[in-house]
């Protein structure tokens, strides 16, 4: 299934340098117009896994462990040039149910993305019968972390970029002073009965914010509270990981973010 990813005045789970580091990816997509299609990315992920089943059977394996990449921004649909949350869920799940599966590795680069979807993978992950290693040799923060917490193990290269910026966030945009500049005013007439009505979106334009860091105040408690079950048995709150501060690998382990520090092949060597 797949529908529409937006990253424009919505809450994000992300680190905002990575956030600003998509945006010219993004607009020089659309204009040269070279973006995959939601079934080539499928596709591409799919073939991915193939060649490793490909390549263990080749060396006689009758069970395998399978890397599946989770890199760039966390969006819930295949969209862009990035797998999306839904399609991932699906892969799992159809990894979980091969019997010559020995485990999953989630091969993790990514400073976060959307709110969306992001959950429903934490949880299907957290259910998986089969092992799961969440590994990281570049980023792991906010909603990736969130995905990562999901995992049984969480390993991070000695070499790797940042982990944590557990938080959530709004990029807002207010383009009607653009338009009206080009000739073309917005108009917005509301019924009498719909007071209700994209109430935190015409507040914010108005100056007042509260509508709106309330919703962002209750997509972070309920983070924040999974971040806590999920990693009981390793969590050390220093007083700031749960504020959306982001770590190196030794600084996440000795706050319990993840539990070893090692290699892709050491990943790979626990199954």
């Amino acid at each position: 299934m797949h529908g529409q990813n937006f990253f424009l005045n919505q809450p994000l789970a992300i680190e905002k340098d990575f956030l600003l580091s998509l945006i010219p990816n993004i607009i020089l997509g659309y204009q040269q117009k070279n973006f995959s299609s939601a079934e080539n990315i499928l596709q591409k992920a799919q073939g991915k896994i193939e060649m490793q089943a490909n390549a263990a059977q080749s060396f006689g394996a009758d069970v395998f462990p399978v890397v599946l990449d989770i890199s760039g921004p966390i969006v819930k649909y295949s969209s862009w040039y990035y797998l999306g949350t839904q399609d991932m869920i699906s892969i799992l799940r159809r990894l979980d149910a091969n019997p010559t599966v020995s485990g999953i590795i989630l091969n993790i680069d990514s400073g976060g993305g959307m709110v969306s979807g992001t959950a429903e993978l934490t949880h299907t992950i957290k259910n998986l019968s089969k092992p799961t290693i969440a590994y990281t040799g570049g980023y792991m923060c906010s909603a990736a972390m969130d995905i990562a917490s999901g995992a049984n193990i969480r390993m991070a290269n000695p070499y790797a970029d940042l982990i944590g910026s557990i938080g959530t966030m709004l990029s807002y945009q207010d383009f009607s002073k653009m338009f009206e500049k080009w000739g073309a005013p917005i108009y917005e007439i509301y019924a009498p009965q719909s007071t209700e009505k994209n109430k935190e979106f015409r507040d914010l334009q108005s100056g007042d914010p509260k509508a709106y860091e309330q919703r962002l105040k209750e997509m972070t408690a309920d983070f924040i509270s999974r971040m806590e079950e999920n990693l009981e048995e390793t969590l050390k709150d220093d007083g700031h990981v749960m504020k959306g501060k982001t770590y190196t690998p030794e600084q996440a382990l000795s706050v319990g973010l993840i539990n070893e520090i090692g290699t892709l092949e050491d990943a790979l060597a626990k199954f």
